[in-house]
């Protein structure tokens, strides 16, 4: 290795700098793209909180059904702000293949959320809402690799199918 002034210089191929800083660039996309999803999730998740204790405390409804309609709300704001802001595919191709593949992460998601609420509640003996918190925090990065990667993948330019 080449010195100069007691300092070692170490050669770099150019293919491996090229190769660094497009693995740095995903990197950045993809820290980026968790961030705005973490965010979206939040309010997603607070939206969903609010309505099941609304449910649960003013409606006297059990458990699982407020889980069921808060759930809903969230997933239907869910879809929207994913799609529109964490994912950006404001095109409308591929729209209703994206909203079938969500509906399958839904009803995936949502029988193991309901699964991890029932079982804080009625075997942790934990109360609903912290019960409910520990589900929807367990099946999070869950949600987001699939919501990533199948759900909303990316499409090529013209991946558009003729009417």
């Amino acid at each position: 290795m080449p010195t100069a002034k007691g300092r070692t210089y170490f050669l770099r191929a150019e293919s491996d700098s090229s190769t660094l800083s497009k693995l740095r660039n995903v990197a950045r996309a993809w820290s980026r793209q968790l961030h705005v999803y973490t965010l979206v999730g939040a309010f997603v998740f607070l939206l969903d909180l609010t309505a099941y204790w609304i449910f649960i405390r003013f409606f006297d409804s059990w458990f699982l059904y407020a889980h069921f309609i808060s759930r809903t709300i969230g997933g239907v704001s869910c879809f929207v702000l994913n799609r529109y802001v964490t994912f950006r595919s404001a095109d409308s191709r591929g729209f209703w293949e994206d909203l079938l593949r969500f509906l399958v992460l839904y009803a995936a998601s949502f029988a193991l959320s309901s699964v991890l609420v029932y079982g804080a509640v009625k075997t942790a003996h934990m109360a609903p809402v912290p019960g409910k918190v520990v589900a929807e925090c367990t099946v999070f990065l869950f949600n987001y690799t699939v919501m990533k990667y199948w759900v909303m993948k990316p499409r090529p330019p013209n991946s558009e199918k003729p009417c």
